[in-house]
């Protein structure tokens, strides 16, 4: 008989932060959310920002936990997740948000006055 459960594994920088057996787990990906229960497809994907739920949300087991950006892989019942950050409370994420657009735009600047300099050089 196959198991009606999936092992969730959640590894941070720092060790191993959960390892549990559930019903269910949801949680969004750059292509939606996803809720996987037992004998689900093997895929693999990226984390955003977000909520992860453990259980059904009517479920009195319900876990909640807020992450930050990861990659998730599923397979023979064994959902892994690794993840930057992750926290029962929700995260301040929005400073990182902040430096890594300001690096994007110094580095588009960057890229733009290299190709006027080489552009006015001809």
């Amino acid at each position: 008989m196959a198991s009606n459960t999936i092992r969730v594994i959640i590894t941070t920088p720092h060790g191993v932060f959960l390892d549990v057996n559930t019903d269910i787990c949801t949680f969004r990906t750059t292509e939606g959310e996803v809720g996987l229960m037992a004998n689900a497809t093997q895929f693999i994907s990226s984390l955003i920002p977000s909520m992860i739920y453990i259980n059904s949300k009517s479920s009195p087991h319900l876990q909640t936990y807020y992450v930050d950006k990861g990659v998730v892989y599923f397979k023979d019942n064994t959902l892994s997740m690794i993840v930057n950050e992750i926290d029962n409370k929700p995260l301040n994420i929005n400073e990182t948000f902040v430096q890594e657009d300001q690096t994007k735009y110094r580095l588009i600047e960057e890229l733009y006055l290299k190709k006027k300099l080489t552009e006015n050089k001809k």
